[in-house]
């Protein structure tokens, strides 16, 4: 079998696409051979993935980074033509157009585009509406993250069950910063006006993460706590769409993108993560902090419930004042932060990075057998 894998995305700070597909390659490559070959299409210039450095069954191709209408009607298909003949292209939240007759597999992260249309700008909403229903109803098989994602996919778009598969996001083994990482992290987060302690949120600036919402309880829970007053919010993560002009607030510091250093080393150093997103088809960022031995302050919401369970505070995303005793029941008691630790390395687990190859090999190979 041959499934190429679209993985222009990597390198364009698209934040959970580029998390997802990392995560997928890596179970990929983690689990046992089974004859198929992944062809793996990156931009001109972006780092080969190191655990499918040398691996013959993950030739890997270059592509020129091109906006997303030409990528998927032009560049990809000429792509996949020079592989004679393939079972299966895999590609993040579209897919070639059906004139080009590829055999796809589609990953949809979440449809909050179709729930929360008001967080997108008009072109983005319609573009996506026109499109991710159609392409996922002629998908060979659609990949999802979560069962709350499945769901939606089915009873949204009408989708055959038996062709929504969910690939959950990985948690990968914390790996400690080496000390000239650690080292430079601190030294640039302290340049940005960073110090301990702090509470960190991490992620895109997308009108649903909720971080104006949190901005206000964070302000509410510094009044009602000394302990929370002492602490700085971090704020990492870039604009989704055009930023909307920022009031200074006291203990805020927004540091906008950060690498992938500077981020392990905030989820590492913080007292907890705070992540109260109003609609989320899995959520990485509590996940990651969990593995990192960091408590979690998260939303009650289906996804982070499910990815979550017992092992943050969840609390009402639209209930600032929540949210505020939520950062303050998370700064002043050690013995809860202590026991979220605990329960989310157990939680981790179950989010192992074999399990994801195993069921997107499992995806793949049903999807090669299903009728056109």
């Amino acid at each position: 079998m041959q499934v190429v894998l679209d993985a222009s995305p990597l390198g364009t700070g698209r934040g959970g696409d580029e998390t997802y597909l990392r995560g997928l390659i890596d179970g990929l490559a983690a689990t046992q051979p089974d004859g198929t070959t992944f062809p793996v299409l990156l931009a001109d210039g972006e780092a080969v993935p190191a655990a499918i450095r040398s691996r013959s069954d993950f030739p890997v191709a270059r592509v020129r980074r091109r906006p997303g209408p030409w990528h998927f009607g032009v560049t990809l298909p000429a792509a996949v033509r020079g592989y004679g003949r393939v079972d299966l292209v895999h590609s993040v939240t579209h897919a070639p157009p059906s004139v080009w007759r590829l055999p796809t597999a589609m990953t949809i992260g979440d449809l909050s585009f179709l729930h929360r249309p008001q967080d997108y700008p008009k072109a983005v909403r319609l573009r996506l509406n026109a499109l991710v229903p159609r392409q996922a109803r002629s998908a060979r098989v659609v990949l999802v993250p979560s069962e709350f994602s499945r769901r939606d996919v089915i009873e949204s778009y009408g989708v055959d069950p038996s062709r929504v598969r969910v690939v959950p996001n990985c948690s990968r083994r914390w790996q400690p910063l080496s000390p000239e990482d650690e080292e430079q992290a601190a030294a640039a987060l302290a340049s940005a006006g960073v110090h301990a302690p702090f509470i960190v949120y991490v992620g895109n600036l997308h009108p649903r993460k909720n971080v104006g919402r949190l901005l206000d309880a964070f302000r509410i829970a510094r009044h009602n706590s000394g302990p929370v007053a002492e602490h700085q919010l971090v704020i990492a993560g870039r604009h989704w769409w055009e930023p909307s002009a920022e009031e200074p607030a006291d203990g805020v510091v927004r540091l906008g993108a950060v690498s992938d250093v500077v981020r392990r080393y905030l989820q590492q150093h913080a007292t907890g993560l705070a992540y109260v997103s109003l609609f989320e088809g899995f959520g990485l960022p509590p996940l990651e902090a969990m593995s990192a031995r960091t408590p979690v302050l998260g939303s009650r919401i289906p996804a982070l419930e499910e990815v979550c369970g017992d092992a943050a505070v969840l609390v009402d995303p639209l209930d600032t004042e929540a949210i505020a005793d939520g950062l303050v029941r998370l700064v002043e008691s050690p013995e809860l932060r202590a026991d979220l630790v605990e329960r989310g390395l157990r939680r981790c687990a179950r989010f192992d990075v074999r399990q994801t190859g195993r069921l997107a090999r499992a995806a793949f190979r049903d999807g090669i057998c299903m009728p056109r």
